[in-house]
């Protein structure tokens, strides 16, 4: 059959049909075949996608309030009612932590989850571009994953790394839980 393919192809080629990989379409040809999903780099706007595929700019983009440099792509997530990022107990114990990893506020952006009551996990991680995201006193599901692992357990989802783990303040005074979140900081950042 094989042979027969190859040819009926030589035999084609002979006679001068056109094979479908040498079909030219001309600019004009693709924007009536894709309409709405080509965008053409020469800026014709007749081949611009449709207003609900355009990605935000960043004046569309939320402003997210968050503590740190994210040089490292951490992304933690908390969740505390009276404070802009955490309060300072909970602060120095995340720093020791860090310190503990090798980094540094500096490493990871701190996001206080109940500044933003309506935001999308996707577009939060779509503009920190985390890599890894550790959730203190939230659960995978809370934070808007479309699964559930138990705590401490490190989960990789589509190129993400996920830790979830009590609130710092049970965390802190627990060294049991202290030793299980240890546990899994060592396999993350191979420690």
């Amino acid at each position: 059959m094989l042979l027969l393919l190859r040819r009926y192809e030589q035999y084609r080629y002979k006679r001068g049909a056109m094979s479908l990989n040498s079909v030219k379409l001309t600019p004009y040809l693709l924007t009536q075949l894709y309409p709405n999903k080509l965008v053409v780099p020469d800026g014709n706007t007749s081949a611009s996608p449709k207003q609900e595929d355009k990605p935000q700019t960043p004046s569309e983009m939320p402003a997210w309030k968050f503590l740190g440099n994210n040089e490292k792509k951490v992304l933690i997530g908390v969740h505390y009612d009276n404070a802009v990022h955490l309060p300072d107990a909970q602060l120095e114990f995340l720093m020791q932590l860090l310190k503990a990893c090798q980094l540094s506020l500096n490493d990871v952006a701190v996001i206080n989850l109940n500044n933003h009551p309506d935001y999308q996990y996707d577009e939060l991680l779509r503009y920190f571009q985390s890599q890894v995201i550790f959730l203190f006193g939230l659960t995978a599901q809370q934070f808007g994953f479309p699964f559930e692992v138990p705590q401490y357990q490190i989960q990789q989802f589509a190129n993400y790394t996920v830790l979830h783990a009590p609130a710092l303040e049970v965390l802190q005074p627990d060294k049991a839980a202290k030793t299980q979140l240890w546990a899994a900081l060592k396999k993350i950042f191979s420690l």
